[in-house]
């Protein structure tokens, strides 16, 4: 078991593959969408056998992911649809995965945010992501929030970042809802495409123990300082 509480700088599947079999509480990922350069292919031009080399790296890591997983954790994956002018691209392809179809596959979440990151007028806009929640198998518990209707499967939180350090930040009000939600205390959080280490930082306040891998090693760097800095954004 690779030691917690520590950022790995490194390829995500050469790491993932040191990673003991149902070791793992929570797994939180957000992939790099549709960049997989520095993780084993060249991104090129966004055509078809991009398409086919993206998903098939992202189907090892899922494979990899639910070995790891223990038989109680819970795995939430966020993805985004791309856009590019007036035309949208699905994200939904990856259910047809083998490794996604591995897990149980529980809900979509919609987190909702205001205002819009697309720029066109020839569409609905999109505010906002998917989470998918998924499970290695049915023995799990969603710990509860107190409010009115605690299992919504639709989540309003702002996008909002105090310092953008990463492309695709996470909002860290995000990452703290689902580790409340998926995870206890003193439990192993991994997220192997770390970015400026948002889920570190909220493991660190929520008491969680984390296993972190990124490839950059600037936002290693990042992430590391973070954890230093004790910021809460």
């Amino acid at each position: 078991m690779i030691e917690t509480n520590k950022i790995i700088c490194g390829d995500a599947l050469e790491e993932l593959e040191k990673l003991s079999d149902n070791s793992i509480d929570l797994v939180l990922i957000s992939p790099p969408y549709d960049n997989i350069e520095g993780s084993g292919y060249s991104k090129g031009k966004k055509d078809v056998l991009f398409l086919k080399l993206y998903s098939e790296f992202l189907d090892r890591i899922l494979k990899e992911l639910y070995r790891v997983l223990k038989p109680t954790g819970q795995f939430y994956l966020n993805l985004k649809h791309s856009t590019l002018k007036t035309k949208l691209k699905t994200c939904h392809w990856i259910e047809f995965l083998e490794g996604f179809q591995k897990f149980d596959f529980k809900s979509y979440i919609i987190w909702k945010y205001s205002g819009s990151f697309d720029s066109t007028f020839k569409r609905f806009h999109l505010d906002y992501e998917i989470i998918y929640h998924l499970s290695k198998s049915g023995d799990i518990k969603i710990n509860l929030e107190d409010n009115k209707d605690p299992l919504t499967s639709v989540w309003y939180i702002p996008h909002y970042i105090k310092e953008r350090l990463h492309p695709v930040q996470m909002p860290i009000k995000v990452a703290e809802k689902i580790i409340s939600c998926g995870s206890n205390e003193e439990e192993v959080v991994l997220d192997c495409f770390m970015g400026a280490g948002t889920t570190a930082l909220a493991c660190k306040y929520l008491k969680r123990k984390y296993i972190g891998i990124e490839i950059n090693p600037e936002y290693c760097k990042v992430a590391e300082q973070r954890l230093k800095g004790g910021e809460n954004d």
